[in-house]
């Protein structure tokens, strides 16, 4: 299917794309054509919240809040914002912005917004599960009511991007596209934002157009008036694009090529150490795995079984063959730079298989036991190959694992249904917190907490760890209950780290694409000389 066009007038289009030319001023005209490796999901944004999706969304969306070349927070929409009593926060909203139909933003824009990411059917619950109510106190000024003091309303808030009312209740999109139905909605190819880019075409896994917002609010440090996103899934097509010059930039890049593209004088390779933990998770409720021996119950529920996992794996080989150096093992499901990180928990067991053998004897299932490992092909850096020499490990120390690969389309709303028995998954920390992750993946499943728990683990007491951590408002303290609540859900074994992924973009010499820890591309700071 094939979106043209936004919902703008020809007029109104027209009008903005001749000013994105004469806005280019000195800087001529430049197309960025971008390689990936999967498409994004939608273009809701309050839909799908994973980080190629939310990449594509912020060329055209805007959130109140942002982040500078620093990643500190920085204005957004909101122009300032303060704490105006322990649970209220207000923020002031930018005058003269527009959405890329013509409407003016306001604060009514901001509160439908809000509530929308509250909806049953959005993956940003958690952005803003505290905030109980949104107050419009004038056009551009708006109060954000929390349940409980909350010093990470303007973090949380840098995801989400805010929507045109009036548009989106023309289009009956009050609600987010509901991605576990498939549901069809006119957000699933259209978007009307605020954002430096304007959608032109729409063809899903195949080719997005974007075209530079000549009305945009602030000055763009960048040149790039045209963006080309083209998802090609086979990484071999991927490199031959950019090396054939139909790309100029590839943002995932096998780690196989690496070396090969180093090498050549026509591209630069960037690589930085990301936020995002690859591990493993199980199904931790059920008595019966339903995908493993048939009356085999669910080993997966004992400690030692999940930990017998974690040392049959020999990460050491991982990183160096698979990954070719480009992954940090780790103990811990958080990475370096993010708030709860503790060093002393990044140390992985060690690999021992035949501690492993005697684990699962200790737990009863001396000769191993059946089941599925689900993983994605096309999602995380070498994932295929990845779960492949595991499968291989474990198979090594007794267990019968068949493994099931499938691309992420299929794969992510099989997790979302809770349909697996082992699975492997990537965490980013959206807003440099390790609190994101024990709230969405450790806590007891209640939309928003423990809305990606796929394991649907569930423990009181680390429920109140967590709860205790997220409400403290002294932030030393904070940090040290955060500390102690990743202390204890690490040696519940309840996931089994693997390593932090390195990112490497490619890109030809004459791009300057600044590299965000966070793998987010930030379109604003691109240059095309």
């Amino acid at each position: 299917m094939t979106m043209r066009g936004t919902g703008l007038t020809g007029a109104r289009l027209g009008a903005a794309l001749l000013a994105a030319t004469i806005t280019a001023g000195a800087a001529e005209a430049a197309t960025l054509r971008v390689g990936v490796q999967a498409d994004a999901g939608t273009m809701d944004p309050q839909a799908q919240n994973i980080q190629t999706t939310l990449t594509l969304h912020a060329m055209v969306f805007d959130a109140l809040v942002t982040r500078d070349r620093q990643l500190k927070l920085a204005p957004g929409l909101a122009t300032r914002w303060e704490l105006v009593n322990p649970t209220t926060w207000r923020f002031h909203l930018r005058p003269g912005v527009r959405f890329h139909g013509g409407e003016a933003f306001g604060a009514d824009d901001v509160k439908f917004s809000i509530e929308r990411a509250k909806a049953a059917s959005s993956q940003f619950q958690i952005f803003v599960a505290k905030i109980k109510e949104v107050v419009v106190v004038d056009d551009l000024t708006v109060d954000l009511v929390t349940d409980g003091p909350d010093p990470l309303v303007p973090d949380k808030l840098t995801y989400i991007f805010v929507m045109d009312r009036g548009w989106a209740e023309q289009h009956s999109v009050r609600e987010p596209q509901n991605l576990r139905t498939r549901q069809e909605t006119h957000t699933a190819l259209n978007a009307n934002g605020t954002g430096p880019f304007i959608l032109r075409t729409r063809e899903p896994d195949s080719r997005t157009v974007l075209e530079r917002n000549g009305s945009y609010w602030t000055p763009i440090e960048g040149n790039v008036t045209r963006v080309e996103w083209r998802p090609i899934a086979n990484d071999p097509t991927r490199i031959s694009a950019l090396l054939s010059r139909e790309l100029d930039l590839v943002i995932d890049v096998p780690t196989q090529d690496v070396a090969r593209l180093q090498r050549d004088q026509n591209l630069r390779v960037e690589r930085a150490d990301e936020f995002r933990t690859i591990f493993f998770g199980f199904d931790l409720k059920n008595e019966q795995l339903k995908y493993g021996q048939p009356g085999g119950g669910n080993p997966f529920r004992d400690r030692r079984v999940r930990e017998a996992v974690s040392r049959a794996i020999d990460i050491a080989s991982i990183q160096r063959a698979t990954m070719r150096g480009l992954a940090t093992p780790t103990g811990q499901l958080l990475a370096p730079g993010n708030v709860g990180y503790d060093p002393a928990l990044d140390a992985r067991l060690p690999y021992d298989q035949a501690a492993a053998r005697r684990l699962l004897q200790e737990a009863g299932v001396p000769q191993g036991f059946a089941f599925t490992l689900d993983c994605p092909n096309d999602r995380y850096v070498n994932d295929e190959q990845v779960c492949q020499a595991v499968t291989a490990m474990l198979n090594q120390v007794g267990f019968n694992v068949s493994l099931n690969l499938m691309p992420r389309a299929r794969y992510f709303p099989k997790l979302w249904e809770r349909d697996t028995s082992m699975f492997m998954m990537g965490f980013n920390s959206p807003y440099f917190d390790g609190m994101y992750a024990l709230e969405t993946l450790h806590m007891t499943r209640a939309d928003p907490e423990g809305i990606f728990n796929y394991s649907l683990y569930s423990n009181p007491e680390i429920d109140a760890m967590i709860r205790a951590a997220r409400d403290e408002t002294d932030l030393a303290r904070r940090e040290t209950l955060m500390k102690a609540a990743w202390k204890r859900v690490t040696e519940e074994r309840i996931y089994i780290p693997l390593y932090h992924q390195v990112l490497v973009w490619a890109m030809r010499t004459n791009v300057v694409a600044p590299l965000r820890p966070d793998n987010w591309l930030e379109i604003r700071w691109v240059k095309v000389n």
